[in-house]
C-alpha cells in the first residue's frame, strides 16, 4: 500500500508510425505523455489552428446531443395525448452502467464513421435553424394576434374611420373607468358623440364623432386618458385574427413535424456521444503531437508509466514497428512525475477524501492507509448509532452490486458502507439503536454524561494529532533527515502521551462517571507523565532549530515553536466537533422517536403514521447527519492531520487516452 513506482520512456521513431504508435498507447492504458525535452536540430509543431477546430467539432457534437435529447422530450410531451403516438426512447446508460462500454479496437477506429455521423449533424442543425425560424415566426404571428384582440370586436377596418367634411371622426380607447366622465364631458357638447364599442382588459375601444368646430374636446378628453386607438388594422379585425389564426395552426403542424424529424435521430445519440469521446481523443493526440520533437522523418516521445507495465508497454510499441529506439529511465529523486497510488480495496475507497483536497506528490509518502484508520473511527465516533451504521452499511452493499461502473457515487456510497461498520461498532458501545437506549454500554449516554464524550473526543484529537507528527518523522526519515526526526518531532509525540498521562485521573474526576474508576492510575504515574511531559518539551523546543543557520536563527524557531503550543493547543480543541455532531444527532433522533411515540398512541391509523414518520425523519436524521459529517470529519484530516506532514499537489496519473466523458472503454472485441 504506497505510492506505485514510476519510470520514465523516451521513444525515437518514424513519423510514418506516430498514429499507430498513439493507438498501441492508448490500449495499455499505462501511459502518460509528457512534453519532450528540447532537443537540437528538431522542431515542435504548432498545433493549435488545428486543435481549435476539434475543440469547436466537439461543442457542436455535445450541443447537439443536448439539443437532440431536449427536443425528443418535447416531441414525446405533445404526442402524450395523442392516442395510439409511440414514445421515442432517448438512449441512455442504465444506473447500474451509465457509460457505454465498447472494445478499444472499435474505438480507435471509430473515424470510419466520421462522414457519416457529420452528414447528420448538417441535417439536424438545417432542421434545428427551419424550427428557429418557424419560432421567430410564430412569435411574430402571435405578437400581432396580442395587438389585434383589442380591436377583435371593432366592426370595422380601423382606415374606415376617416374626418369627413364638416366632423372628426376618430377611433379612441381609454381605461373602462374614465368611460362615464367621457361621457359626462361629451354631454357638454352640442355637437359631439361617442359610442363604447368594446371593452377588453379593462380598455374601452370608443368611436368619437366631433364637429371641427368644437375639436378642443378631444383636448380636454385627454385628460381622462382618451387617446387614439394604438392599434390599426387595414381589413376587418376578426377577420385578420382568423388569418393569423389558421397561419398560427400552419406553423404548429410545420413544427410538428420539424420535431419528428428532429426525434428521429435519438436513435444516433449514442454513436454521437462515441463520436465526441473519439474527436476528444483525436485533440489529445494532436495536444501530444504538439508536445513532441520532430524531424522531417522522425519524432520524439516522453512519457511516464509504472515499472509494473514496462513489459506491456514495450511489446505494445515493439508490435508496431522495428523502427524504433525505447528508452526506459528512473525517476530522479527532484524529478517530477505522475502519482498512481496503490491500495488495498478498503483503504481504495479513502482516496477519494484525500484527493478532494490535493492528491499526494510523487516523492511524499502515501498518507492514505494512517488517515483511512482515523477517518473510519472518527466517523463512528460521529454518527454512534447501530442502526444508522447498518443503513449506511446497506447503502455501501448496495453500491457495490447494483453498480457495476466506477463513480463518484459508488465511491462515495462505498466509503459511507465501510464506516457504517464503525458507526455500528461504536453504536454498540453506547448501546444506541435509532437513538433508543437498547442497554447500558461501556460508554454512557452523552445526554447524561456529556463530559465524558467531550474528553474523549479531545484524547482522539490528541491521539490523531501524534499520528500526524509520526508521518512527519516517516517523511524525514524518508529524506534521510533522521537527526531531524528523532529530535524534533519525536519529543512532541512524548510530550503528548505524557500529558495524556499526566492529566488522566483529573480527566476521570471531571467525566463524573464512577465506573470509570478502576481505570484510575497510580499517582505517581501522573507525576511521572507531567515531568517526563515538560522534558521532552524542553528538548522539543531545545532542538527546534536544528538545521537552522546561525545562532539567533536557531533561537527564533525555538520561540517559533513554543508559540506552536497554542496552536497545538487550538487544533486539539477542534476535536469538540466530533462530540457536538453527534450529540446533536442522537438528540435529534430522540425527539423524533418522542413524536413517533405520540402519533403511536393515537392508535388505528396511527400506527401506520407513526412507522412512516419514524422511517422518513430518521432517515432524514442520517442524511442531514452524514453531510455535517463528511464535512467536519474531513477537515479534521485536512487541518490537523494533514497540516503536521503532507504537502500533496501532486498530479494523478492519468493513462493517455482513458478520461473519455460518455464512454467506457474496455480490453474486448467489437
Amino acid at each position: 500500500m504506497a505510492i506505485v513506482k514510476m519510470k520514465k520512456l523516451t521513444l525515437l521513431a518514424m513519423q510514418a508510425d506516430k498514429e499507430s504508435i498513439f493507438d498501441a498507447l492508448v490500449k495499455t492504458n499505462s501511459v502518460e505523455l509528457k512534453r519532450s525535452e528540447d532537443i537540437a536540430s528538431c522542431v515542435n509543431y504548432d498545433v493549435t489552428a488545428e486543435r481549435e477546430k476539434i475543440i469547436e467539432r466537439i461543442a457542436r457534437v455535445e450541443n447537439t446531443i443536448r439539443y437532440v435529447t431536449e427536443q425528443t422530450e418535447q416531441f414525446n410531451l405533445l404526442n402524450k395525448r395523442v392516442k395510439g403516438a409511440e414514445k421515442v426512447t432517448v438512449p441512455k446508460g442504465s444506473f447500474s452502467r451509465p457509460l457505454a462500454e465498447i472494445g478499444y479496437d472499435y474505438f480507435l477506429g471509430f473515424g470510419a464513421n466520421a462522414d457519416r455521423i457529420e452528414k447528420s449533424l448538417e441535417s439536424i442543425a438545417e432542421i434545428k435553424d427551419m424550427l428557429a425560424e418557424n419560432a421567430a415566426v410564430t412569435n411574430a404571428k402571435q405578437a400581432e394576434l396580442s395587438r389585434l384582440s383589442l380591436i377583435k370586436n371593432v366592426p370595422h377596418a380601423t382606415t374606415w374611420y376617416q374626418d369627413t367634411d364638416t366632423a372628426t371622426v376618430s377611433l379612441m380607447q381609454c381605461n373602462s373607468s374614465e368611460t362615464e366622465n367621457v361621457k359626462a364631458l361629451t354631454d357638454e357638447y352640442g355637437m359631439a358623440e361617442i359610442e363604447v364599442l368594446d371593452v377588453v382588459n379593462s380598455t374601452a375601444i370608443i368611436v368619437a364623432v366631433v364637429h371641427k368646430s368644437q375639436t378642443e374636446f378631444f383636448e380636454k378628453a385627454s385628460a381622462y386618458g382618451l387617446v387614439k386607438c394604438s392599434v390599426t388594422c387595414d381589413v376587418l379585425p376578426q377577420a385578420a385574427i382568423e388569418n393569423i389564426e389558421r397561419q398560427l395552426s400552419g406553423l404548429k403542424e410545420q413544427r410538428a413535424v420539424y420535431m419528428q424529424q428532429i426525434a428521429a435521430y435519438a436513435c444516433e445519440i449514442s454513436e454521437f456521444k462515441i463520436y465526441a469521446d473519439y474527436l476528444g481523443l483525436c485533440e489529445k493526440k494532436l495536444s501530444a503531437d504538439g508536445d513532441l520533437q520532430n524531424t522531417t522523418q522522425t519524432f520524439v516521445l516522453e512519457a511516464y508509466y509504472p515499472a509494473a507495465d514496462e513489459d506491456k508497454v514495450k511489446n505494445a510499441i515493439e508490435n508496431i514497428s522495428d523502427c524504433v529506439v525505447l528508452v526506459f529511465d528512473e525517476i530522479g529523486e527532484e524529478e517530477f512525475a505522475p502519482t498512481l497510488v496503490k491500495n488495498n480495496k478498503i483503504t481504495k475507497q479513502f482516496e477519494f477524501v484525500t484527493n478532494m483536497y490535493t492528491p499526494p506528490a510523487y516523492h511524499e509518502i502515501d498518507p492514505n492507509p494512517v488517515m483511512s484508520v482515523f477517518y473510519f473511527f472518527i466517523f463512528g465516533l460521529m454518527v454512534a448509532d447501530i442502526g444508522y451504521g447498518a443503513l449506511l452499511v446497506l447503502a455501501g452493499l448496495f453500491a457495490f452490486f447494483a453498480i457495476k461502473q466506477t463513480s463518484g457515487m459508488k465511491t462515495m456510497l462505498q466509503l459511507f458502507g465501510i464506516c457504517g461498520v464503525s458507526a455500528i461498532i461504536v453504536g454498540a458501545l453506547f448501546g444506541s439503536c435509532f437513538s433508543y437506549q437498547l442497554y447500558d454500554g461501556v460508554i454512557p449516554n452523552p445526554a447524561n454524561y456529556p463530559m465524558v464524550m467531550m474528553i474523549l473526543s479531545l484524547f482522539v484529537g490528541i491521539i490523531h494529532i501524534s499520528a500526524g507528527i509520526a508521518c512527519n518523522m516517516a517523511v524525514k526519515i524518508k529524506r534521510k533527515q533522521h537527526l531531524a526526526a528523532w529530535l524534533t518531532d519525536f519529543p512532541w509525540i512524548i510530550v503528548f502521551v505524557a500529558f495524556v498521562l499526566a492529566i488522566f485521573n483529573p480527566a476521570l474526576d471531571m467525566a463524573g462517571y464512577e465506573p470509570y474508576n478502576v481505570l484510575r492510575l497510580p499517582d505517581i504515574v501522573g507525576k511521572v507523565g507531567l515531568y517526563v511531559c515538560l522534558g521532552a518539551l524542553a528538548v522539543a523546543l531545545i532542538f527546534a532549530g536544528l538545521g537552522t543557520k546561525g545562532f539567533l536563527g536557531k533561537v527564533m524557531k525555538s520561540f517559533s515553536s513554543a508559540y506552536g503550543i497554542i496552536n497545538y493547543f487550538s487544533d486539539i480543541m477542534s476535536y469538540i466537533r466530533v462530540f457536538g455532531l453527534m450529540l446533536s444527532s442522537a438528540l435529534m433522533g430522540t425527539v423524533i422517536n418522542q413524536l413517533g411515540e405520540m402519533v403511536w398512541s393515537g392508535g388505528g391509523v396511527g400506527y401506520a403514521l407513526a412507522i412512516v414518520l419514524l422511517v422518513f425523519a430518521h432517515i432524514f436524521n442520517l442524511v442531514m447527519g452524514i453531510l455535517g459529517i463528511y464535512i467536519h470529519n474531513g477537515r479534521l484530516q485536512y487541518v490537523e492531520f494533514f497540516g503536521k506532514f503532507y504537502e500533496g499537489d501532486g498530479h494523478l496519473f492519468v493513462p493517455f487516452g482513458s478520461d473519455t466523458k460518455y464512454t467506457l472503454l474496455k480490453d474486448k472485441k467489437q
